[in-house]
């Protein structure tokens, strides 16, 4: 029979063993993300040693703040009138009773043992990035139309968020005064290094937004804690330059979206190459590259030119994604007019780009900031002119967010209660003009709106108390890699319902109580 000794030493390995598969399941496996807490309860329940547990769990009063977000769940289906959504969100939610309750009330990890799960988990990361540039680059035979689809095991918005903890995370080791072998510091810069690229490549707003931020504040903070003044002038002027130069290049790229090209006087008589008259839907002011792309179209000419360059029918679409609208949305970045002629003038190259659903010639680089900087602008510029926001990332979030108020506005107090949301956006879609595609009935997009739709306002203010006060309880407020992961995730509370997501809730019922509750040197 074992003794009790040995039996202890054996729980405390497979317990940092899983630990060490749950860094490697939140990038590479949702599946893994799902089968690991059960293992780590179930080691825990075997372990035993409840006195001992319960006593810590009586020390560290914030455990029972973090896992009571769970019961707000439970409690909130007693006024729900959707029990089926109620269920699934109080299923999602699993990973935040069982991780903060195993890893608070466990053994505390010390530094060697936190930094071997960090270092594991940007490790995963990193060949989950490696993965997906193998897809991107056509290597695995799949095609890529978006970059944002090269996320391949996660949501691209959860990856570049876990890219950002990584980054930051890796800086930190690298920049803190423990010794380090050339090879550990080596390969700590090439990965920081690469992951920065990636992000660039992954074309994740979310992604940019957090690492511009998270970035910025820490060399504010850096400015305060250095002391000699070159170095102090450079960081300042670092500072400046993440601010300076986004906002300069977005606003290079409206002005030239917004260079209009100047029409001429007899429009009605303009006619083709070939004497054919041209259609000009006048009331659509739709642009691409400064040109209208609904002006000079004949479409005739288009077609019986296009069929002769390609194996794609004009009237046709294709699961690479072409469709006429995408041709006649290509011609206009070039500035053509929609013609015979203006078709005649495309290479090869561009035959093939509009084949694979490219709609402006400006969005070959794939590593360009431009395209998505661009993609947002003219998504911008469609919804102001009254088009459908549906599927576009940035605009369909306003109309969630109106929607959003108006059913806050409906239940302030108490909200929909636990999956309640959903029959009262289905209400609120069915009243909107949009969104006819059941795919782009999404939730709020914002993580402070989805707690009060849920639970009123009296349960928003609770969750948030309940979430950010054991940051002070567990007196962490200088501990740099749990405050930079913690701002991670309260911008992504901006644009994500991050925590009802099984991705998203299960790297931070794991990262949190990780960092929360692990030695003070972090």
């Amino acid at each position: 029979m074992l003794l009790k000794k040995d039996r202890k030493a054996i729980h405390t390995t497979i317990y940092f063993a899983l630990l060490l598969a749950m860094a490697v399941s939140l990038p590479l496996s949702k599946a893994l993300m799902s089968i690991v807490p059960g293992f780590l309860m179930f080691n825990w329940l075997v372990e035993g040693q409840f006195k001992t547990k319960f006593q810590r769990l009586k020390e560290k009063k914030s455990i029972l703040l973090i896992i009571s977000v769970f019961f707000i769940y439970l409690i909130g289906l007693l006024w729900t009138n959707s029990m089926k959504w109620g269920m699934h969100d109080v299923k999602i939610q699993l990973p935040l009773l069982i991780l903060p309750l195993v890893i608070g009330t466990s053994s505390q990890l010390n530094y060697q043992q936190v930094k071997r799960i960090i270092y594991t988990f940007s490790a995963a990361v990193t060949i989950a990035s490696l993965c997906s540039i193998w897809v991107f680059l056509g290597l695995s035979g799949k095609t890529i139309q978006d970059p944002r689809e090269m996320s391949l095991f996660i949501s691209h918005i959860r990856f570049s968020l876990l890219i950002n903890i990584s980054i930051f995370s890796m800086g930190w080791y690298l920049a803190n005064s423990e010794r380090k072998q050339i090879a550990e510091k080596t390969i700590l810069t090439l990965a920081i290094l690469w992951l920065s690229l990636f992000l660039v490549i992954l074309k994740s707003v979310t992604g940019w937004v957090v690492f511009l931020t998270v970035s910025s504040i820490v060399i504010f903070w850096g400015i305060f804690r250095i002391k000699k003044m070159v170095w102090r002038m450079a960081m300042l002027g670092t500072l400046l330059a993440l601010f300076v130069v986004p906002v300069t290049y977005i606003a290079y790229v409206i002005h030239q979206f917004y260079d209009i090209e100047t029409l001429p006087q007899n429009i009605d008589q303009e006619k083709t190459s070939k004497g054919n008259p041209y259609s000009h839907d006048m009331e659509n002011k739709q642009l691409e590259n400064g040109h209208y792309i609904f002006y000079f179209i004949n479409e005739n000419e288009l077609r019986e030119e296009w069929n002769k360059k390609s194996t794609i029918n004009y009237d046709s679409t294709s699961v690479s994604g072409y469709n006429r609208y995408v041709l006649m949305r290509y011609l206009t970045s070039k500035g053509l007019r929609k013609d015979a002629e203006g078709l005649g003038k495309l290479s090869d190259t561009d035959i093939r780009n509009i084949e694979n659903g490219m709609t402006n010639y400006r969005f070959v680089n794939p590593l360009s900031f431009y395209n998505r900087i661009y993609q947002i602008v003219w998504e911008t510029d469609i919804y102001r002119k009254g088009g459908n926001p549906s599927g576009h990332s940035v605009t369909q979030r306003i109309e969630y967010y109106k929607m959003a108020t108006q059913i806050i506005s409906e239940n302030f107090l108490f909200g929909t209660g636990t999956g309640g949301y959903y029959e009262s956006y289905q209400e609120k879609y069915d009243q909107n003009k949009f969104f006819q595609n059941q795919q782009f009935r999404q939730r709020s997009h914002n993580m402070f709106l989805s707690y009060w739709i849920d639970f009123g306002v009296i349960g928003l203010i609770y969750i948030c108390f309940a979430l950010f006060s054991p940051i002070m309880l567990e007196r962490k407020t200088k501990s740099f890699l749990l405050l930079i992961f913690m701002l991670i995730v309260l911008l992504s509370f901006l644009n994500e319902d991050s925590l009802n997501n099984h991705d998203a809730i299960s790297f931070f019922a794991f990262l949190y109580p990780l960092y929360l509750y692990s030695n003070h040197e972090i």
